[in-house]
């Protein structure tokens, strides 16, 4: 073994650690189904999990979201697209965009937070097939609200979805937002 390169005896010790790992998994594999087959096999973890609530469930009813008063925001509105919604003066409204068949405005909350993203599509809405919603009513339009951080709003053949994106803490002000929508 001294005439190994030292790249050589570290690729054998790294395979044999491989090895070891992957036997020790397999061997854990097979203890845990070994029992019975199917859920009872699983024991207290299937009845842990078993009391999880379905997706449409836990999203039937989104917590309450704080009220935000909105008596001195700016108002955005573009007749091209048929909406107008308030929005925090500290805010910016970016110019539109457009991608993948969908026009995107931004609002901009500053700095530290993600841009807040309406897309408008006359076809569908961005992002929202099979997730779990509720149904609510904005702007006089029945909306999917999939929990109080994704919104879809269709009205007049044209679909709206309202995003937060990544920015959680500003849920509150972008659930203002979103209940200001008015179409036209």
């Amino acid at each position: 073994m001294s005439k190994l390169s030292p790249q050589t005896k570290s690729f054998i010790a790294l395979f044999i650690v491989a090895v070891v790992v992957t036997y020790v998994c397999v061997a854990l594999w097979a203890n845990l189904t070994s029992s019975v087959s199917g859920p009872e096999s699983y024991g207290n973890y299937y009845a842990a999990i078993s009391k999880i609530p379905a997706p449409e469930q836990a999203m039937a009813s989104p917590a309450p979201v704080p009220q935000v008063s909105t008596a001195d925001w700016k108002t955005y509105s573009d007749k091209t697209d048929g909406i107008s919604f308030l929005y925090n003066p500290s805010w910016k409204v970016l110019p539109p965009q457009t991608k993948d068949g969908f026009k995107i405005l931004q609002v901009d909350p500053g700095i530290k937070y993600y841009n807040i993203k309406i897309y408008i599509s006359p076809k569908q809405f961005y992002i929202m097939d099979g997730l779990p919603s509720k149904t609510e009513t904005i702007g006089g339009q029945t909306a999917l609200n999939v929990g109080n951080a994704l919104y879809g709003i269709e009205a007049n053949g044209t679909y709206y979805t309202f995003d937060v994106g990544m920015s959680m803490s500003l849920v509150p002000s972008f659930d203002a937002l979103v209940h200001s929508v008015q179409f036209q």
